[in-house]
């Protein structure tokens, strides 16, 4: 039985939703581990139903997909899934909607609850085919996920495994072709196949970033972020002529609610470095070394100003890049200049008269985003 996600069987991913820097659907059958860690997570406004969709190298009997739905602090709790054949197009083969860590869909000609798949997480939710759509999951050549429902969060997944074998339908030279690109991943040294369980602990990632945190800092809302976090927020708020406040609940910092370093935390992070410095790769992956009594980067990072001052620039080789400090007062459309403006979600500015016109289709007419009518806001100059 194969993985047919493996990234050794040349699987696609095609997802049209807008995801995260960093954490786009690709890194769900990338072959590089620190980018398949990371996950997919959607675009912050976005809101379900997201679906991504995988197509396989040839037709397969599906016998279990196992679906890690959760990212950091970001949760799915509703799940679709499609299967579609050479003959047929999608057709819904399992839905649930959950509160558990993940979820496992599999052929209950095979399995029960009493004896499910082998080696899957015991917390995972367990939920079964359809039994009328038995000829999609036996000769799936693509399957579709929708995430239909989220726990308070966005869109996100962390894995998807689809294990079975190649359907009956596939000629021999497939069945031979798809049995030697498995067995070249079966190649792999035992100390490379023991790196691939290597593990980041949950509270040693960045809660706003996920990554690997070495200065890390607690905020008033119990949170908490590396310190390099920290302060890209502060010079943001800064810069919109904010006070320094929680990028999780907003309450300004005083005396009595301000960061504070965890040190406990951080000795703990310091022996998890010391402990996995053997691992290849894992301090360049991370740009880490240890220098006195702290981590501190190998290689020095970009200044904050060097970042904002790129994505500035490619936000003005934009044709809808709006520039505030001297358009703020004219409508996106018409370019009258008035005392009042509405702000769509999108950023973009209309006179009444204007937004009057893209009310009919909730549509912004400049970078063509959807929007809803509770999420227009009035915006006094």
């Amino acid at each position: 039985m194969l993985n047919f996600t493996n990234p050794c069987l040349l699987p696609k991913v095609v997802c049209k939703t807008p995801s995260t820097d960093d954490y786009g659907a690709e890194n769900l059958i990338s072959p590089n581990y620190t980018d398949k860690m990371r996950g997919f997570i959607s675009y912050p406004s976005i809101k379900p139903p997201v679906e991504i969709e995988f197509n396989f190298i040839c037709p397969v009997n599906m016998h279990y997909i196992v679906l890690n739905t959760t990212v950091g602090n970001q949760r799915c709790s509703g799940i679709e899934l499609f299967a579609k054949t050479d003959e047929t197009d999608y057709l819904s083969i399992g839905k649930c909607v959950y509160d558990n860590p993940g979820i496992v869909f599999c052929n209950s000609r095979k399995y029960s609850k009493t004896n499910p798949p082998p080696n899957i997480d015991g917390l995972f939710n367990l939920s079964f085919f359809k039994s009328n759509t038995f000829r999609c999951f036996l000769n799936a050549t693509a399957v579709k996920i929708c995430i239909f429902k989220t726990n308070k969060s966005v869109p996100c997944m962390s894995s998807v495994e689809v294990w079975g074998t190649p359907s009956r339908q596939c000629s021999k030279t497939t069945v031979n072709t798809v049995t030697k690109l498995a067995s070249k991943n079966k190649t792999i040294p035992e100390k490379l196949a023991t790196e691939e369980k290597f593990v980041i602990p949950e509270d040693f990632k960045d809660d706003l970033t996920f990554e690997l945190m070495s200065m890390p800092m607690t905020l008033p809302s119990g949170k908490t972020v590396d310190q390099s976090t920290l302060e890209k927020h502060l010079q943001t708020e800064k810069s919109f002529g904010r006070k320094p406040c929680d990028p999780f609940t907003g309450v300004k910092f005083n005396e009595n609610l301000k960061p504070v370093m965890n040190a406990g935390l951080k000795s703990r992070i310091d022996m998890f470095v010391l402990q996995n410095s053997h691992r290849e790769g894992f301090l360049a992956t991370n740009k880490w070394i240890l220098g006195g009594d702290s981590i501190k980067p190998s290689a020095p990072k970009r200044l904050l100003d060097d970042d904002l001052d790129s994505a500035i620039a490619e936000a003005k080789r934009s044709k809808h890049f709006i520039d505030f400090t001297n358009s703020v007062n004219k409508c996106s459309s018409c370019e009258t200049v008035i005392n009042f403006l509405y702000r769509l979600p999108c950023e973009h500015f209309f006179c009444r008269d204007c937004l009057l016109k893209i009310c009919e289709t909730l549509k912004c007419s400049n970078c063509y985003r959807d929007f809803a009518r509770n999420e227009i806001v009035k915006y006094n100059l």
